[in-house]
């Protein structure tokens, strides 16, 4: 037992071994996120593997990690965890579907174990770089396959891609996915290194954004690039001017449907089935269906507002509300795409409320951090935030894992101290 414990001591404090390979799940994760799920649950493996070993390290060590000590969510995601768990003692759904659904929000850990992981600003911004020249090449793809590039790496027809422009993933995915770049580059565009970095990330800030406007028809993607652009715009106008900002994404919408045909169908499409839905036409349309999901929610947490119904347990309410009406095709349903609504009735009023903490403490960790790396935390948590109304994105995989990861990576570049880029300015 001894002989073990020297050993163990022994490779975490070696500079050649241990710590040169520490945060290479991290990076692994980082540059998987916008192209593979399969290689993301692989690196979360690995990360949760190195993440109990440094931990363990530190146990032995007497060494403790002192900027989890500066924040919050790290605690409010394992209190999350936590009553989700201890929902599985009274949940409506059998407890197999109630655990698999309990494993969906595994995710979440993501958050504290890169912090554990990810120990300098170095590590951070090694790790957001992997992600940016990944989402890069994705947005590149993107591209082509819009001029009509046949591209090697896209072994997925267009059906299954369900739109021309997306690469591996859904166009939702890709469409949130390639906002959230727009936002880094934009805020954290002084940190991109050469004379010319700073233009260069404004740049792929502007293809980013023209791609989710146009060639992505993912509405989430969307809005959530609406929503940081209406920040960037908070934060960069002078205080006579900020009055744009809260103009800008009806401005940009408006500007959007002039000039894209598909677009204004979309968007038209939304207000007609929505109208149709409220005048009690049930056809099955997109938003009719999203609709309903939400009412039957509602209805749920109506019938248990305090404890809800437990973790797992929508797919099986929202039958019995159903009855008859059950659509084949919703028969199988887990989530009624919106994430407020599915924490109402896994856990009552009081998740809904667990959830907005879970958003309100990512930012406020984010608020002793310097302008640009703040900025860039609170746009991604604002974006998430938006999206949630929308799709159950923390249950969901993939674009929830990328949430997970870039506010763990965020969170970690600034609360390793490190000072404000020159040129950085101003107060959020």
């Amino acid at each position: 037992m001894g002989c073990s414990r020297i050993e163990v001591e022994r490779l975490v404090t070696e500079k050649g071994s241990w710590e040169s390979v520490r945060p290479w799940p991290v990076y692994f994760v980082a540059a998987a996120i916008p192209i593979s799920l399969a290689a993301v649950n692989i690196a979360k493996a690995f990360i949760f593997v190195f993440a109990l070993v440094a931990l363990l390290a530190g146990l032995m060590r007497r060494r403790r990690l002192p900027w989890l000590s500066q924040l919050r969510t790290p605690l409010v995601v394992a209190v999350m965890l936590g009553l989700l768990a201890a929902s599985l003692f009274y949940t409506a759904a059998p407890f197999g579907e109630a655990a698999r659904d309990l494993g969906k929000y595994g995710k979440l850990l993501e958050i504290p174990l890169i912090l554990v992981l990810v120990r300098s600003r170095r590590e951070a911004l090694i790790a957001l770089a992997l992600y940016a020249a990944a989402q890069t090449f994705i947005l590149a793809s993107s591209y082509l396959l819009c001029m009509g590039v046949t591209l090697p790496w896209v072994y997925k027809t267009v059906a299954e891609r369900q739109s021309i422009g997306a690469v591996f993933s859904s166009y939702l995915d890709q469409s949130i996915m390639t906002a959230g770049l727009a936002a880094l580059c934009w805020q954290l565009r002084r940190r991109v290194p050469g004379r010319f970095g700073p233009q260069l990330a404004i740049a792929l800030a502007a293809l980013c954004a023209f791609d989710v406007l146009f060639l992505l028809p993912g509405r989430s993607g969307q809005a959530a690039l609406l929503t940081a652009i209406a920040l960037a715009l908070w934060w960069t106008l002078p205080r006579h001017g900020k009055w744009l900002a809260l103009m800008a994404p009806a401005l940009l919408l408006a500007g959007a449907m002039a000039v894209s045909p598909s677009f204004r169908d979309r968007i038209d499409a939304i207000v007609i089935e929505a109208r149709a839905y409220g005048q009690g036409d049930r056809t099955p349309t997109s938003t009719a269906a999203r609709l309903n999901y939400w009412q039957r929610s509602v209805e749920m947490i109506e019938e248990r507002p305090l404890a809800g119904w437990g973790v797992g347990s929508w797919n099986d309410e929202y039958r019995r509300l159903e009855g008859p009406h059950l659509r084949k095709d919703a028969a199988d349903l887990r989530n009624p795409h919106q994430e407020y609504l599915l924490w109402g009735t896994q856990l009552g009023v009081g998740g809904i409320a667990l959830l907005l903490v879970f958003l309100v403490f990512a930012a406020r960790d984010a608020k002793p951090f310097s302008p640009d790396v703040r900025r860039a935390a609170w746009s991604m948590t604002a974006m998430l935030a938006v999206v949630c109304m929308f799709n159950a994105i923390l249950f969901d995989a993939f674009v929830g894992d990328y949430f997970c990861v870039l506010l763990g990576l965020l969170l970690a570049l600034g609360v390793h101290g490190e000072e404000a880029p020159p040129g950085s300015r101003g107060q959020a």
